[in-house]
Formats: structure tokens, C-alpha cells, sequence
């Protein structure tokens, strides 16, 4: 019987056991473990508050009880402060058949003083907002259910959207739309739209200003306002106010993309490149290669696509081109031209009077023609690429096994280059288990051209020199 069933099986013999026992019995059973799981303990003392009190005083009372954190509530405990949320939301949606309209500011009053609270939790497990958000679930159950005046809550709902400090209440609609019903959808309107309006218009000169959080929140309460009213000039018009930077560009362009409006798309497109010319605009640029497409205007496809390239040249970009080339009929002219481009960066990186400054991060310019032979299947190629000049050490591995299929002495020569790089690597954190494996390829390419004997002799080098790395010397001696 394996762990599972056997649990299962447990579970069944309680659950017939509970079955055949009296009410006494089951109340006895749950106030003996009520006195050793203080979780527990509080949940029914909650729930018996609340079932013995018809009116709202006890239920505020049990609302700052399970809402308390008595200090600083570490990362193990804060399980435990969710539970005690997620009981409270249950406690109050229970409320709501009562059909007291006050019961909605009580349940505001829990999400405002649990919102609080987050200020001195280590929520870093992600458990604790998620509750908060039940939270808000039976808020929006309890304004449905009990009809407050549409009026106020819009006002309330606004100020919890712009004022609340973990978005519990980010977007208001649609979720809200029955509660406010018209009166207060209109109040609400009104609200947002005068904030809105007196907003600043800002352009391409405010790329990179500070941000504004209260910018963003009025914003973004237009826009949902614009998709329930499925009002698109009135998004075209937000997002128009706001021409910060590429992706608001992008965003427009995106909006007439999808209502099949592909001039005005393209132009907005054009207008967002344009604007930001110092800019990698990757996600304008692909854009205007799909409407340029759609149009069929294949010698504006062919030098977008060519511009993406060029302004962040490498691997990942070279098949890019290559596909787009692909739908234009002109792979090999394209081909040709990139990695003569390629080639081009290489020979500027590697000059011996080279003033090319790159970063230290950034990997030799060689290693991204090695890995589009990589990738297209050129081993030969490849191996010549690689040999030709430095090359990121992330790039051996794969060098090696693809080299190894036809050159097993030149991949193995590879492997021993690449293992010191390994070991210290693992040193760091006595974990060798990448060192192991490149070992253990050393291993498989000299018994497939039975040369075992010769693997005994270079174990043993590989021995000697990490001698002092007893971590890396348990996993050798499964070898």
C-alpha cells in the first residue's frame, strides 16, 4: 500500500468514526482540540461572538480582533494571520442574509484596518494579500446584496482606488457596475472624469520623468470606464493625454490594430518611432512589421525588419529576421547580409586597436554567430566560428557535445578546458554536480572509441588537481 492510499484509508476510517458519533460527543471532541490548536480556539470564539450578537457592535469587535497583529508578524506566522482573514470573510458573508445595509462599512472597515496590518507582515510567501481579496469579494457580494445609496459608495469606491496603498480596490469596474447601478455610475463617472481632465497633457519631452502613482490610478479608472461603456474614442482620447513614452504609442496603435483599422494603427506606430529615434522600439517596430505585412508592402517590411535587427544585432534577433524574411521571399539575401553584419561587429570588437566599449556583462560579440551555426545544425561551421576567437564560457558545453559527434578528441579537449571554470563554480556552494556531468561526457566519448584506458588516466589528473574538494571527490567515486 503505498503513502497516499494508506492516508486515504485513515481518512476514511475517521470520517465513518465522526459519522457514528452523537452531537455531545462531536462537541466534546472539538473543545478538546479547541484547548490544543489556538487557531482553532480563536475561530470558534469568533463564530460564537458573532451568532450570539443580532447586531454590528460584537461584529466590529471580532473585526479588530482577527485583524490584529500585536507586532511585527514574521514570515512562518503569517500563514496563520491569512487563516484568520479568510474566517473573517466567511463570519461576514454569513451576515449579509441579514440584510443590515451597515454590514458593508464594517466589512470596509476590515479590509482598511487588514490593508494596515500588511504594513507590518512579512508577506514575502504571497499569502496574505490573496486573503485580503476574499476580503474584497464579500464586499462586492455584500453592496450587491444590501443596496447602499449608489452615491456614496461611489465616492467611497473612488477614494479606495486612489487612496489605497495595495490596490485592493485597483479596478472598481466592472466588478461594481450592479451595486452603483446608473445614479451611481454616473456619480462615479463624474468623479474620475474631473481628476482626469486635470491631468497635464504629456509627450515624448517627458520620457522618463518621475512617475506618478496618482497619474496612473486616474488613468486607469478611465480606461475601465471606456471599456464598460465600450467607448474606444474615449480610450483613444486617455491614452492621447498621455504620450510618454513608446508603450503608449504602442497602446494606441494596438487599439485600431483591433478594430481593423490598420492605417490609422500604422501611424501611430510610425509617430512612436519617430518620437523615441535614441530608443530600442522592438515592440513598435514588430508592429509595424505585421501591419506593413497585412498591407503587403514588402519593401517596408524588409526594412523594419532590418532596423530591428540592426539596432540590437545577435542570435535571438538573426532568426527574427529570418522568419520575417521568410514571409517576403528573401532569406538569402537577408541571411547573407546579417552575418556579414555580424561578422563586421566581430572583427570591431576583436581589432587589436579595437575602441569598441562594451560592458563587462556583455558576452564577446563571436559567441552569437556560434550560436546561430548552433542552432541551424553547422557543426563544422560552428567549430569554426568558435575557434576563431573568444567566446563565452556558457557556450562551451554545447560547442563540445555538438563537436564530439564527429571530432570526439577536439570535444573532449573542450570539456577539460571548460571543468576548471565548473569546479570553482561549485566550490562556491560545495555543489559539483555541472562539474560531475562534464566528467561523466569526458567518460562516454572515450568508451564509445574504447578508450576506457584512457579515461583512467585522466580521472586520476582530475583527482590529484581538485584533491581538496571532498564533495566533488564522493560524486567522482561513483565513476
Amino acid at each position: 500500500m503505498t503513502q497516499k492510499d494508506d492516508w486515504q484509508s485513515q481518512e476514511a476510517r475517521l470520517e465513518a468514526y465522526l459519522q457514528g458519533l452523537d452531537v455531545g460527543a462531536l462537541r466534546k471532541l472539538m473543545l478538546e482540540a479547541s484547548w490544543r490548536d489556538d487557531a482553532l480556539r480563536q475561530k470558534l470564539l469568533m463564530a460564537a461572538t458573532v451568532a450570539d450578537s443580532a447586531g454590528l457592535a460584537d461584529l466590529r469587535k471580532v473585526v479588530k480582533q482577527a485583524t490584529r497583529t500585536n507586532g511585527f508578524v514574521e514570515y512562518r506566522e503569517a500563514g496563520n494571520y491569512a487563516n484568520r482573514l479568510e474566517d473573517l470573510a466567511e463570519l461576514l458573508s454569513q451576515r449579509i442574509a441579514d440584510g443590515q445595509p451597515e454590514l458593508i462599512e464594517v466589512i470596509e472597515e476590515a479590509i482598511a484596518l487588514a490593508e494596515e496590518a500588511l504594513q507590518h507582515i512579512d508577506d514575502s510567501g504571497g499569502v496574505v494579500m490573496p486573503a485580503v481579496v476574499e476580503l474584497r469579494r464579500v464586499h462586492l457580494a455584500a453592496c450587491n446584496a444590501l443596496h447602499p445609496d449608489p452615491v456614496a459608495l461611489a465616492e467611497r469606491l473612488y477614494g479606495f482606488q486612489m487612496n489605497g496603498k495595495w490596490d485592493t480596490f485597483h479596478e472598481v469596474l466592472p466588478d461594481y457596475a450592479e451595486a452603483l447601478g446608473e445614479e451611481g455610475l454616473a456619480a462615479y463617472r463624474q468623479r474620475v472624469e474631473r481628476d482626469w481632465l486635470a491631468l497635464p497633457t504629456l509627450g515624448p519631452d517627458h520620457y522618463r520623468s518621475d512617475w506618478s502613482t496618482r497619474r496612473f490610478q486616474v488613468e486607469s479608472a478611465m480606461k475601465d470606464i471606456a471599456r464598460c461603456t465600450n467607448d474606444l474614442e474615449l480610450l483613444v482620447a486617455i491614452q492621447a493625454k498621455n504620450l510618454s513614452s513608446p508603450s503608449c504609442f504602442l497602446t494606441l496603435a494596438a487599439l485600431f490594430r483591433d478594430q481593423g483599422r490598420k492605417d490609422e494603427a500604422l501611424r501611430w506606430v510610425e509617430q512612436g518611432i519617430a518620437a523615441f529615434p535614441n530608443e530600442r522600439n522592438d515592440d513598435l517596430l514588430s508592429l509595424a512589421i505585421e501591419l506593413q505585412l497585412a498591407l503587403g508592402r514588402h519593401a517596408e517590411v524588409e526594412r523594419l525588419a532590418w532596423q530591428r535587427f540592426e539596432q540590437a544585432p545577435g542570435c535571438g534577433p538573426f532568426f527574427k529576421l529570418m522568419e520575417v524574411a521568410g514571409l517576403i521571399g528573401g532569406e538569402a539575401a537577408l541571411r547573407k547580409r546579417a552575418l556579414d553584419f555580424l561578422w563586421q561587429k566581430v572583427a570591431e570588437e576583436e581589432a587589436a586597436d579595437s575602441r569598441v566599449r562594451r560592458s563587462p556583462w556583455d558576452k564577446p560579440r563571436r559567441g552569437d554567430i556560434v550560436s546561430i551555426f548552433l542552432r541551424e545544425g553547422d557543426a563544422e561551421a560552428m567549430w569554426d566560428a568558435f575557434s576563431g576567437g573568444r567566446v563565452d564560457v556558457g557556450l562551451w558545453e554545447p560547442v563540445a557535445d555538438a563537436r564530439g559527434k564527429t571530432h570526439h578528441e577536439e570535444a573532449i579537449a573542450l570539456y577539460k578546458r571548460l571543468l576548471p571554470h565548473l569546479v570553482e563554480g561549485g566550490s562556491r556552494g560545495s555543489h559539483y554536480g555541472e562539474a560531475f556531468a562534464i566528467v561523466k561526457k569526458i567518460r562516454a566519448l572515450r568508451v564509445a572509441h574504447k578508450q576506457l584506458g584512457m579515461f583512467g588516466d585522466e580521472l586520476a589528473e582530475i583527482r590529484l588537481e581538485w584533491k581538496r574538494k571532498r564533495n566533488f571527490m564522493k560524486l567522482l567515486d561513483a565513476l
